[in-house]
């Protein structure tokens, strides 16, 4: 059985909302709160708190106007549709916040499971941010992807992974199938993982046909491996 996880920011959506909401909401500090991250002094949800707590009297009525003005990958409606009838499993797996993959997946009528950070609007105007999805032993991303996958998907699966960025670099080493852009496919490159280049999700759907009857039960021999190592370190 083929399970698909994906990326949200700028995987789903055309531009990274994340990076969006703090530059309209909160301060330049939401953004520089990352150099504790890359010198090791804070792990990645102690980054997002003190981001979190840069927005000052937000609005909720402006914040959804804003979430739902955010236009979706081209083909990613018709995917989400592929998918269910093909009886793929399609599983979310973010690094972004609730309060928006969750409106932007209302006004689309889109519901597939997702994973990310508990981060919703407080009656105060602020944000507050729960890690519902952390590892113990993972500092580099607050919802971790990886975790999800381990816990939500069978050993006989054929893990397929969706992506673009930072907090896609552990979940693809851990992948059998990965699609990538932008900086993952150079990190992909780099670390001598395969990987389909992507630019929408027709290109993922038409790959996709191709696997489900040419390569049913397909694995990568160095994924299942690192999954392997994964569970030992838990």
């Amino acid at each position: 059985m083929y399970h698909i996880y994906c990326d949200f920011d700028a995987t789903v959506t055309v531009n990274d909302i994340w990076d969006k909401l703090f530059k309209e909401f909160g301060d330049p500090y939401a953004f520089k709160v990352w150099e504790k991250f890359n010198t090791g002094e804070y792990a990645a949800q102690q980054c997002i708190t003190e981001a979190c707590a840069t927005v000052k009297n937000a609005n909720a009525a402006v914040l959804k106007t804003m979430f739902e003005a955010e236009p979706l990958r081209k083909g990613f409606l018709e995917f989400v549709k592929f998918c269910a009838d093909s009886n793929i499993k399609l599983t979310i797996v973010s690094d972004g916040f609730s309060i928006y993959i969750r409106t932007i997946f209302a006004k689309h009528g889109i519901s597939i499971p997702y994973y990310a950070n508990k981060v919703e609007l407080t009656e105060s105007g602020t944000l507050s941010a729960e890690f519902q999805h952390a590892r113990e032993s993972c500092r580099f991303c607050g919802a971790c992807k990886c975790g999800t996958i381990m816990t939500t998907s069978a050993d006989e699966d054929t893990i397929v992974y969706i992506g673009d960025g930072y907090s896609d670099h552990c979940p693809v080493e851990i992948s059998d199938v990965v699609f990538a852009r932008d900086m993952l496919s150079k990190f992909c490159s780099k670390s001598g993982i395969p990987y389909h280049p992507y630019e929408d999700f027709f290109v993922v759907r038409d790959i996709l046909k191709k696997y489900l009857t040419e390569r049913p039960k397909y694995k990568r021999l160095e994924a299942t491996k690192k999954r392997k190592d994964l569970y030992k370190v838990e």
